[in-house]
Formats: C-alpha cells, structure tokens, sequence
C-alpha cells in the first residue's frame, strides 16, 4: 500500500510539470502492423492496437491496451507418417502492458523504443477446415494435395512479447505524434486437434504505424 501510495504522489507530482511543458500528462492512441514470420512457419500476420497510457516523464510512458491479431495457417502433423495438416488463419485478442522511452523528446523527429507484455487469448475449439499434405518423392518441403480435411482446431495461446523501433514525429503543441517503426514479435501458441498437442512460437518482424493524442 505505501509503495501505490508513493507512485501516485509521483504521478500527480509529475503532472502540474508535464502541463506547463505544453503536453498532456496522459496518451491514448492506434497501432497497425503487418508482420512477415520468421522460421519455419511461411504465414504472415497482422494486428490492429489500441492502447491508453500516462506520461511518467519527458521520456518514459506506460499504459496497457488491447490488440486484435490475425495470424495464417500452420503446417501440424496430421498423426500419420508423411501427412499433415495445413490450418487456415486464426484470429484473437491480445490484452497487454507497455513501456515506451523517447529519445529526444524535444526534436520534431523523435526516436523511440516500446515493449509489449501480454497474453493471447484464441479459440478455445474453433470449426476451421485444412488440407492434408504429404512430402514429396524428392524429400522438399514442397506439399502435395491429397484431400479436403474438415476438423476441430483448438489454439490456446501463452505469454507473448514484443519489441517496436522508430520514430515519432510531433503534429500537434499538446503532444500528439505519428510514429512509423519496426515491430517484432513472439507469441507461443498450442494447437489441440485430432487428440494431438503441437506447441508452436510464431516469430514474426515488420513495418508497423500508428497514432498517439
């Protein structure tokens, strides 16, 4: 309780300092990002944030947010040699806490780095249809159709993390800023179907943009 006690006496400390300044002690904004995965998984993926926060300094800020991400197919095995299954696209929300640090607040273009922490919530037991695939002649990792394949995918999701690079640029005297950057990304994923368990991280690293008032 003294410790709450004491960070509240910061903020509030803070704030008369943050207001003279020309800034509003608080954020709130939008984030998009479009991903290319990294590994062995070939599917890209893409999210949309929103997100509030408070300015603790010139520099740093916190908050927490919410994102709605889309990531594609995974190639699972199907439970048989040489057989496997390619899921279609699966979707979830991401509820997260963030830390941000601006380097130069005071320049028009601002550098910046931002951490996510957060956990994905998926579908539980989705209806979602696959293709089972089977290696070729030539042992490549190039599939060959064999059938349609309508089964049950449960994806449960875990503890993810991610890491945004960039710049801001002020467009406004009360502190509001576009921001365009890098954004990588790691989000372990389990996949339940056809009584098989398959844990899987997506790796994933692209563009992202977004807007802060």
């Amino acid at each position: 309780m003294k410790k709450i006690t004491l960070l509240l006496a910061i903020i509030l400390c803070m704030s008369p300092s943050l207001l003279a300044q020309g800034t509003r002690p608080y954020e709130m904004g939008a984030k998009a990002s479009y991903r290319i995965a990294i590994g062995r998984e070939r599917a890209n993926n893409y999210d949309i944030d929103f997100f509030g926060g408070y300015k603790l300094s010139k520099h740093i800020s916190a908050g927490a947010g919410i994102q709605y991400v889309t990531y594609g197919g995974a190639v699972l095995p199907g439970g048989i040699e040489r057989i496997y299954v390619k899921t279609h696209d699966y979707r979830g929300f991401r509820p997260y806490v963030y830390g941000r640090y601006d380097i130069l607040p005071s320049h028009k273009w601002m550098p910046f780095v931002a951490a996510r922490l957060g956990y994905g919530i998926f579908a539980k037991s989705q209806l979602t249809y696959g293709v089972v695939f089977g290696y070729d002649n030539g042992g490549k990792e190039d599939f060959e159709y064999l059938k349609d394949l309508d089964h049950t995918l449960g994806v449960r999701g875990h503890v993810f993390a991610s890491i945004d690079v960039g710049y801001s640029l002020h467009a406004g005297k009360k502190g509001s800023k576009f921001s365009f950057g890098f954004s990588i990304d790691m989000q372990p994923v389990r996949f339940e179907y056809n009584n098989h368990r398959e844990n899987r991280t997506r790796f994933s690293f692209g563009p992202a943009v977004g807007f802060t008032f």
